[in-house]
């Protein structure tokens, strides 16, 4: 599916390209013999090899960030390049004959005399290099931001969730209010040509209206990306950058208005061709001077609306910025909320194992009474009382608080546990314990490890010394890395007690968050824990 959206999206772009050549390059006055036939397809071909080449080369170099110099150099050497091959193109097939011919013609349609075009000095191979150096550059940049845009992926989403978002924020009265703010912005516009009674010719006015708007939104969405990043200076000079672009581009949309669709060209009350003066003037001044007229009457308005756009933007971030202050607020009421449920579960954990905790001293007492009996008759029942009694103690003294107690001291209760175990089925238990590591300068949360060896000893098998029980335990500057691994035992097995691994995932949640991995493996005969803590 993925694939066939970029096919998709690849034959647009590539039809898109085609159709802006043919149509923009096709020879309509039939000037030029060879170039619909010959010309044009190879300048389109040309033009598929230089976007093949913005698509694979230069963006993906621009994307590394490794060198912009090497895609400057990239870049440069393929506009001079794509210059050289199109320049020999329009020579083998234009001569120089019909290029002066229609370049007569153009004159003459813009109401000259042709004198420009008779000049001795002009000729088809300056005309033609100084169009390059201007038009090949900006069709480089073309290329690339357009296959900048061709690489990404889930273009359709990303477009799909943005005018979702634009949707949804637009609503009917937000609609009523745009539409009454260009309307209010119209009539500011020509409040002066309406009470004076100068001509207005509303199909040129509104349709010169679209690329302010156009620039507005534009110059809107800009800004307010470089003023959440605090970039106010880089904004303005944005602002100002695409008010010079915009008033270029107001200059050409006025030309294929008036000249190419036939529009009237009257802006301001007056008409903008018919105020140039025509005499003893050659085209190219009485083309400058319409220029200037357009220029006169775009700038000042179109200055003031991209200002209202940049503090309208400004706005905007201030309003983001309050929310985002209430978002943060209400964030860190839910933090909250979230540390009071965690410390009521540590309470829970601390009660519970207050319920383990009677008459502790009555215990110890008892113990070692066992202990001093026990001695004169079996040195195995005497060690086995002692160490019921180490463990006893550690599990009572140790589990008060979610305090860190030594690693050694865990390392030696897990001893104790093990050795207890060994007595109790004759040392036949087949047990590999292996410590690495710095064990003594370490701590840790109290009793994380006893509960995965306990599970060990309850629910497997360890009689065979082909599958021993694995406790592996290594610990480094950085982290602890604890394994146990058992083969299963068929038949009955143990009752299961103690806080269990439920237990022992929500103190590893408060004590290490983020900063611990537990891996738990059951397959049909091993089961295998992992743990890794970061210290």
């Amino acid at each position: 599916m993925r694939q066939r959206l970029a096919d998709h999206k690849s034959l647009f772009i590539l039809g898109i390209i085609t159709l802006v050549f043919v149509f923009g390059g096709w020879d309509y006055t039939g000037y030029f013999t060879t170039w619909n036939y010959t010309g044009l397809p190879l300048t389109l071909l040309l033009n598929y090899i230089l976007y093949a080449f913005a698509y694979y080369v230069l963006v993906p170099v621009w994307r590394l960030r490794t060198s912009r110099l090497k895609f400057w150099l990239f870049a440069f050497s393929a506009i001079l390049v794509f210059s050289m091959l199109s320049f020999l193109i329009a020579k083998i097939t234009i001569t120089e004959s019909e290029y002066m011919a229609s370049v007569e013609h153009v004159e003459l349609a813009l109401g000259g005399d042709g004198k420009v075009a008779k000049k001795a000095s002009r000729t088809m191979d300056r005309d033609y290099i100084a169009a390059m150096i201007i038009v090949n550059p900006l069709t480089m940049m073309v290329y690339v931001i357009v296959a900048g845009f061709h690489r990404r992926r889930h273009w359709r989403l990303r477009i799909n969730r943005w005018w979702k978002k634009e949707s949804d924020s637009i609503s009917g009265v937000h609609l009523v209010w745009l539409v009454l703010g260009w309307v209010l912005w119209l009539f500011l516009t020509l409040f002066s040509d309406i009470f004076s009674g100068k001509p207005i010719a509303w199909s040129t006015t509104l349709l010169m209206l679209l690329p302010s708007m156009l620039f507005f939104y534009i110059n809107l969405k800009t800004s307010f990306n470089l003023l959440v990043r605090n970039k106010i200076i880089l904004a303005l000079a944005s602002s100002f950058g695409l008010f010079v672009v915009l008033v270029i581009f107001k200059i050409i949309w006025f030309f294929i208005l008036t000249k190419g669709f036939g529009l009237p060209s009257v802006l301001n009350g007056a008409d903008v061709f018919a105020s140039v003066q025509t005499t003893d003037h050659s085209t190219g001044y009485k083309l400058g001077r319409a220029l200037g007229k357009v220029t006169r009457i775009s700038n000042t308005w179109d200055l003031i609306m991209l200002l209202v756009s940049f503090i309208y933007g400004y706005g905007r971030k201030s309003e983001q910025y309050q929310q985002e202050l209430r978002d943060l607020a209400e964030s860190r009421q839910k933090e909250m909320l979230k540390q009071k449920v965690l410390e009521k579960e540590v309470l829970d954990a601390q009660l519970q194992s207050l319920k383990y905790q009677i008459n502790p001293h009555f215990l110890f007492n008892s113990l070692n009474f066992l202990y001093s009996q026990a001695l004169p008759l079996s040195d195995e029942l005497a060690r086995a009382t002692m160490l019921l009694s180490k463990m006893m103690r550690y599990g009572l003294q140790e589990n008060n608080e979610e305090a860190k107690v030594s690693l050694a001291g865990e390392i030696e209760h897990l001893h104790n546990f093990i050795a207890f175990n060994q007595l109790r089925f004759s040392n036949q238990l087949q047990i590999d314990f292996r410590v690495e590591g710095a064990v003594q300068i370490r701590r840790i949360m109290p009793l994380l490890l006893i509960t995965f060896v306990e599970n060990a000893f309850k629910y497997g098998e360890l009689h065979q010394t082909e599958f021993p029980l694995q406790i592996h335990l290594k610990a480094d500057a950085e982290k602890l890395f604890f394994f146990v691994r058992n083969k299963k035992r068929n038949g009955p097995k143990e009752d299961s007690t103690g806080i269990g691994i439920d237990n022992i995932k929500r103190r590893l949640m408060l004590g290490y968050p983020g900063k611990h991995t537990l891996q738990i493996s059951d397959d049909p005969l091993f089961y295998t824990s992992e743990l890794t803590i970061i210290l």
